[in-house]
């Protein structure tokens, strides 16, 4: 009789179920380093001991108990889950195949169509795991297809599969309800996992999609952890930060504070110092991308204020917002701490520029630089690149010097701290970025004396040529530092280094030229300087044609002037003995 299977469910079958699902669930969180599956195991142990069981009523039954056989397929789904969990990927498929065979014809019914939802699901994370995204997501793609053609042929939610294995004693229209909060949440899951195939694929716009679908599936599920949902709608903002779409960057952003300050813990709570270090990096993982948003949103107005003088053409009048899908929050007061329209004057840029300083302050208590030295280091980049932004805003040349100098301060100060063998490209990116600030200044620097006017006097003739020699210094360090505690340089640079190389050679060369020197001898050892500098690369590229190929521009200057300033000293010389 059918009912003897169901009598051994009702007398241990189901507390088998429950200690099968606790130990996978909760107690393998607790499980040793060195024995790292054991509840995992011992879950499985259960689950195929139940499935033993059932087997002689399975063979009886099989015909006329359908229910009989989608509740073997419940267990055979989990096997494949605990397979999985446990890194042995080909059991795990096997059972997961089998499970899809068993209810493909049934997929439509009631009875089954979670469970091939779900074995769906999990054959799409398998295959992901197994760095194949284009057979993970054949798999997602027919968990999603399932899901809408079961809503729009099927009368009703269909069983789910928890509800297999469990006693279930709910009121209809309770059942009812549950029933579709774990259909809807199945489906729910299905998108999650499309958003990371989508972003492996490099389809980012379909992965933003399916990730803004999933966190507002969640908010209307009101299911979901808080730290989690912020932490993707703060990563989900810097999608759209790519797309110049910053009024939806903002709102994502400022969503996932809101949902951010749904954490909190009560005094008698047990909370870990673990749980306390993710909570504490959530919220300064949401202030760099406020940071990076912040940032972003100047280089966009900067851009833009650019192309409109190129092209000699005014600026076009902001745009009203492209309507956007909002998530089911108020956020408008979060919203308006900082703009999403591009800025045009320097109040505005400086606004901003506040904001981000803000951020990036907030990011640093957590990011220290002891003990979380690189992410530091970046917010300190972050913060450079915000003076150096505000500095194209700025009219006043002098202002704009003092800005560039904090650049160098903050940028210094961290450099000299690093030892160069253990942050050798943190270091190259640092001095690098200190060699075209030192240079950028002495621009400055040469465009105030062309608006006084006159000879130069001592102090500004000193301070441009100090400039000059701190930027060679600079760039020659980030050259020497490719010597590989050799004494010479190697005859050919790592293909990725060659350009920035070749640029600090190039660059080295205009900064001789613009020293401003004391006597004759002075200028003609500096105009050597330079036909030596431009000679290098010309001699390099003649090595090496790839080379040649990605200094095209730099290459056509360096030959011109190694014809012309030989010429040049000639004549200085000529000057001389007048």
């Amino acid at each position: 009789m059918a009912s003897e299977w169901k009598r051994f469910l009702e007398e241990e079958g189901y507390e088998k179920f429950k200690e099968a699902m606790r130990l996978s669930d909760e107690d393998s969180k607790d499980d040793p380093e060195d024995d790292p599956f054991r509840s995992k195991y011992r879950s499985r142990e259960i689950l195929l001991e139940v499935k033993e069981k059932l087997k002689p009523h399975l063979e009886k039954f099989r015909e006329q108990d359908q229910e009989l056989v989608f509740l073997d397929c419940v267990i055979d789904l989990r096997l494949g889950v605990n397979y999985i969990d446990t890194e042995e990927l080909h059991s795990g498929e096997e059972y997961l195949i089998k499970v899809i065979e068993c209810t493909e014809k049934y997929k439509l019914d009631k009875n089954a169509a979670d469970i091939y939802l779900h074995a769906l699901n999990n054959l799409g994370i398998l295959w992901f795991g197994r760095r194949n995204p284009e057979k993970a997501l054949s798999y997602l793609l027919k968990a999603e297809e399932l899901y809408f053609q079961y809503k729009k042929e099927v009368d009703g939610p269909p069983k789910f599969v928890a509800e297999y294995l469990k006693s279930t004693e709910d009121e209809k229209e309770k059942l009812e309800h549950l029933r579709n909060a774990n259909f809807e949440n199945s489906y729910t899951h299905t998108l999650y996992y499309m958003a990371q195939v989508y972003a492996k694929l490099d389809e980012s716009e379909k992965s933003a999609l399916c990730c803004h679908k999933t966190l507002q599936r969640q908010l209307d599920a009101h299911k979901y952890t808080p730290l989690d949902w912020a932490i993707n709608a703060a990563t989900l903002s810097q999608y759209f930060v790519t797309k110049d779409e910053y009024p939806q960057a903002r709102h994502c952003l400022a969503c996932a504070e809101v949902i951010f300050e749904e954490i909190q813990f009560s005094e008698n709570e047990n909370v870990s110092e673990d749980e306390k270090e993710k909570v504490q990096q959530g919220k300064a993982d949401i202030q760099r991308c406020w940071a990076k948003y912040g940032l972003a949103l100047l280089e966009f107005s900067k851009d833009r204020l650019l192309k409109a003088t190129e092209e000699d053409t005014p600026l076009d009048p902001d745009e009203s917002e492209k309507e956007f899908e909002k998530f089911n929050l108020e956020v408008t007061s979060r919203e308006e701490q900082i703009t999403c329209k591009p800025v045009r004057d320097f109040e505005e840029a400086r606004n901003v520029f506040l904001r981000v300083q803000t951020w990036i302050s907030g990011a640093k208590e957590f990011y220290v630089f002891d003990g979380r030295c690189t992410d530091y280091i970046e917010l300190v980049q972050d913060h450079s690149k915000a003076f150096k932004l505000l500095a194209f805003f700025e009219l006043n040349l002098d202002r704009q010097c003092k800005m560039h100098k904090r650049r160098a301060d903050m940028l210094l100060e961290v450099c000299n701290e690093l030892n160069p063998q253990h942050y050798l490209l943190i270091v190259r990116q640092l001095i690098y970025e200190l060699a075209e600030i030192y240079s950028g200044i002495m621009d400055i620097k040469y465009m105030i004396l062309k608006e006084e006017g006159g000879q130069p006097s001592i102090h500004a003739i000193k301070k441009i040529n100090s400039l000059a020699l701190q930027s060679i210094q600079k760039y020659q360090a980030y050259i020497d530092s490719f010597k590989d505690n050799k004494p010479d340089l190697p005859d050919e640079y790592p293909e990725l280094d060659t350009r920035p190389i070749l640029v600090a050679w190039f660059c080295m060369g205009r900064l001789y030229s613009k020293i401003l020197p004391l006597n004759v001898r002075e200028r003609l050892d500096n105009i050597k300087k330079t036909e030596a500098c431009y000679q290098y690369i010309i001699d390099y590229c003649k090595r090496h044609h790839k080379a040649a190929e990605c200094m095209r521009a730099e290459l056509e200057v360096c030959e011109e002037m190694v014809a012309l300033l030989p010429l040049k000293m000639e004549k200085i010389r000529q000057e001389a003995e007048i």
